[in-house]
């Protein structure tokens, strides 16, 4: 591919050249590279014609796994906690104009699967008064979570809907429910900087592309990647283990499909886990290792595999833009006897490194790779390590005092997945199981055997 050295030429030759001009060329050679990197880099808009458009391999890999388990979709939820004289028409207003400025919220799809888009769709809000409640906040969790099991229709849309609880005279409670197939976990920052900015008047640029056009880019240049990844997923694949967890009807659902547990321990006790590596090791790492030393525990197994995110989300015109970005990939790591935490730690760090190089969409992985299928269970992996980044604060809300708002929601896209989110000085580690493999009592103790894990590990 022939290289674009036209910026690095302009700098020129400096000789004669003052040092306040040096610097000035510096700043317009830099300028010149950011703009280029923000100019858009293949990701192109596609024409609208009204009819179907492809879906991407994400959409895919969502849609396809809600046909045999509408729980294997599960929502992404945003909370936010204001604080202040909140205007509800006025969040209304901004409410819709969050719809109309992304498409994906006003999308449906086909039997194919393919999406529509739709030149406008209702942008649901509902309002409850939980003042009269003994316990307002209380309530206001209890039915949130409730609601974050909610299964939108993908055929007929619209894919989202927020809540207000009025919790006091001044305290409201903002609750989005989305469906996964319409956001990820990255969009609800795109999202709740756009719902603060619309209610509080300020102006949103325009975007140039919407996760369409996105879909059609990644799903092309998908293809071209497939043909020399595959054979890396067919060998490490091949005598996969199968299901980690049988179903034991004994357990009760009480009607939700899964439920978290948390608990919080200090980054020193991560830094330490990653000073056991013989190489550069991330928290990511660490965890993980500390992750499947745990299931091997539970289960007796020395051959796991889990599933790890890869984020797609990687051009910057994509930064503005709500969708799903987020690809699963398999990480299979044998643990024989014997084998210690040091040693551990760079077998994860090689596999997830092979896995990432190798990325391809997981919908593809499973229908080629020769992948066996069994019915109500997760392909390849029934259990993920997620490593999230820092939340940041929520944007600000004019007249309002915002603050995020936590919340449990009803999220058993696996039989067990744990996330790790840094919070300041802390780790949040949440597991969620689902109650058809796990009971209630079982999961919550998971939180409390892990740390003692951690604390074990030298």
């Amino acid at each position: 591919m022939k290289q674009d050295f036209s910026a690095i030429k302009d700098f020129g030759d400096n000789r004669g050249m003052t040092v306040p001009e040096q610097a000035d060329k510096r700043r317009a050679l830099v300028a010149k590279l950011l703009a280029r990197k923000a100019a858009p880099q293949g990701v192109t808009p596609v024409p609208r014609d009204g009819g179907p458009l492809p879906c991407s391999h994400e959409q895919r890999r969502i849609w396809l796994a809600q046909q045999s388990d509408p729980a294997a979709a599960p929502n992404v939820t945003l909370g936010v906690a204001l604080s202040g004289p909140l205007d509800l028409l006025r969040l209304a207003e901004a409410f819709a104009a969050l719809v109309r400025r992304h498409e994906v919220f006003r999308t449906t799809y086909t039997e194919a699967p393919e999406q529509v888009v739709h030149g406008a769709l209702p942008a649901p809000l509902e309002y409850l008064d939980v003042t009269d409640m003994p316990d307002p906040e209380g309530a206001a969790l209890d039915l949130a979570l409730a609601r974050s099991g909610e299964r939108f229709p993908v055929g007929q849309g619209p894919l989202l809907r927020l809540t207000v609880f009025r919790a006091g005279p001044a305290e409201h409670r903002l609750f989005l429910v989305c469906h996964h197939i319409a956001a990820d976990g990255g969009s609800l920052g795109v999202v709740a900087d756009d719902l603060a900015a619309l209610y509080s008047g300020l102006p949103r640029p325009e975007l140039p592309i919407q996760y369409a056009d996105y879909a059609a880019w990644s799903t092309q240049r998908a293809e071209t990647r497939i043909a020399d990844r595959l054979p890396y997923w067919r060998d490490l694949l091949s005598g996969a283990p199968g299901p980690l967890f049988e179903s034991s009807a004994a357990h009760v659902r009480g009607g939700r499909a899964g439920t978290t547990a948390a608990i919080r321990i200090g980054r020193e006790t991560v830094d330490r886990l990653r000073r056991l590596g013989d190489g550069p090791t991330t928290p990511f790492v660490a965890l993980c290792a500390a992750y499947l030393t745990l299931l091997q525990r539970m289960t007796g197994r020395r051959d796991l595999v889990t599933g790890i995110v890869s984020a797609s989300r990687t051009r910057r015109e994509l930064e503005p833009v709500v969708g799903t970005f987020v690809n699963m990939l398999p990480l299979r790591v044998a643990l024989p006897a014997g084998l210690g935490f040091p040693a551990l730690l760079t077998k994860v760090r090689e596999a997830a490194a092979g896995a990432l190089a190798n990325e391809i969409p997981f919908d593809t992985l499973v229908s080629r790779a020769g992948v066996a299928r069994i019915p109500g269970v997760h392909p390849v992996f029934q259990t993920s390590f997620i490593h999230r980044d820092d939340p940041k604060p929520p944007p600000t809300w004019q007249g309002l005092e915002a603050r995020v708002w936590d919340h449990e929601v009803d999220d058993a896209a696996l039989d067990l997945m744990l996330t790790a989110t840094p919070r300041g000085d802390e780790y949040e580690l949440a597991f969620t199981g689902k109650l058809d493999r796990f009971s209630a009592g079982q999961v919550k103790e998971l939180p409390v055997v892990f740390r003692e894990l951690l604390e074990e590990l030298r």
